[in-house]
């Protein structure tokens, strides 16, 4: 019997998992999912669930629900190790052997970026802290309520790049109401913004950022650009902007900018001498032609991918092709075609519920409510390209009837 383990159920992972369970007949093949959850969140909602608007529940499904149990085991445990060279995972409460691995484990914030950022600033990486984020937001803003100060509440976001601007633009929104709960004037807060480069959603072109960034500025957030930020303190933010120095008050600082690769990713033995793991165009790692890196991990070498940014449409369309490739070695075929990354959809950055923009297929410019809408239609793609009609009614009809 063969045996497969994936490592991490996010878009990546679990679209490998469910193509596999699905697509396997009558291979004797035994699959061992292992994730530090039981189960699979929609990454590109954390920002919705930071403010309160979807509740974990909507953004969480379980993973017992939809895994095929005859043939995918799953195990809520911690990797801790992959040692290639005698195929094994070991993880807080087991080890496994493996014929093939797939490491799908995402990408991590980089703590040692700037200084503090470990021990004062929150973050929306995963749902934990999304729900960590919004439970400090309420906090913040009730302390607030019960000091009577006179200074404003000060909210900062560091990176403005597709992450921080879908924050901010759920943050303008909701956090005026969330105020009005706690009898607190929305003229007493204040939203600031900061990113080292010279405009927004410098992953889009120059155009679509400067519109993002003019919603923004009508809305009275305050935008620092090429401003980098140094140091990060319990009631301070210290940032440089073309040499000078300042200190910037913060309630509650949120880090939407870097991130890198897995610490476990980091430590295996097959990156190179410089901690930089580069895959072949299989998508899996040289000299190691049984251990496939997917999702927001690595890059791969070859020259001729598109230079395109982490998202859940590539992390599905790598899911896929895995799964495929492993399918040609199980049945002893020759191998699928190198991996390439199709842009089938839009890219699309939401500026708040009913705003928003983005470029299409045809690299047409949208903008307003037409991106906004697109944004919502995405959601719904993004789920039925990972598992289908049946997956998509576990995400947008039972997690609702739930509710």
């Amino acid at each position: 019997m063969s045996h497969i383990v994936v490592l991490g159920a996010g878009y990546a992972g679990l679209t490998t998992v469910l193509r596999l369970q699905k697509k396997l007949k009558h291979q004797d093949v035994s699959i061992t999912l292992i994730n530090k959850h039981r189960y699979h969140y929609q990454t590109t909602w954390l920002h919705r669930c930071a403010v309160g608007l979807y509740s974990e529940n909507l953004a969480r499904i379980d993973l017992d629900r939809i895994l095929d149990k005859n043939r995918v085991t799953l195990k809520k445990e911690t990797v801790h190790k992959i040692v290639p060279d005698i195929k094994k995972v070991i993880t807080d409460q087991a080890a496994y052997t493996y014929d093939y691995l797939v490491v799908a484990l995402g990408a991590e914030i980089n703590t040692g970026e700037v200084p503090g950022l470990d021990s004062f600033a929150h973050s929306i990486i995963t749902l934990a802290r999304a729900n960590r984020l919004y439970n400090r937001l309420l906090t913040v803003i009730e302390d607030y309520k019960k000091s009577n100060q006179v200074e404003p509440l000060n909210i900062v976001v560091g990176g403005g790049g597709f992450t921080g601007i879908e924050l901010i633009g759920e943050l303008k929104e909701q956090l005026p109401k969330l105020l009005q709960q706690y009898q607190v004037s929305p003229e007493n807060a204040r939203i600031t913004l900061i990113e080292k480069a010279s405009t927004v959603l410098p992953e889009f072109n120059l155009e679509l950022g400067e519109y993002a960034l003019s919603q923004l500025e009508a809305e009275h957030i305050d935008i620092k650009l090429q401003t980098s930020i140094k140091e990060i303190s319990r009631h301070t933010v210290k940032v440089e902007h073309g040499g000078i120095i300042e200190a910037l008050p913060h309630d509650l600082f949120i880090w939407t900018a870097g991130v890198s690769m897995p610490a476990i990713l980091q430590t295996a033995l097959f990156h190179d001498n410089t901690g930089v793991l580069i895959l072949t165009d299989d998508l899996t790692v040289d000299g190691y032609p049984d251990v496939y890196v997917i999702g927001d991990a690595a890059e791969t070498s070859g020259q001729s991918n598109e230079n395109v940014l982490p998202n859940a449409d590539i992390a599905i369309q790598k899911g896929k092709y895995c799964a495929d490739h492993l399918l040609k070695n199980l049945n002893h075929k020759q191998a699928a075609n190198d991996f390439r990354f199709k842009a089938y959809g839009s890219r699309i950055a939401s500026v708040g519920q009913r705003d928003g923009i983005g470029l299409l297929w045809n690299k047409k410019k949208v903008v307003g409510k037409v991106a906004a809408l697109i944004k919502q239609i995405a959601d719904h793609v993004v789920v039925l390209q990972m598992g289908g009609l049946k997956f998509w009614s576990h995400v947008f009809i039972k997690s609702r009837i739930k509710e």
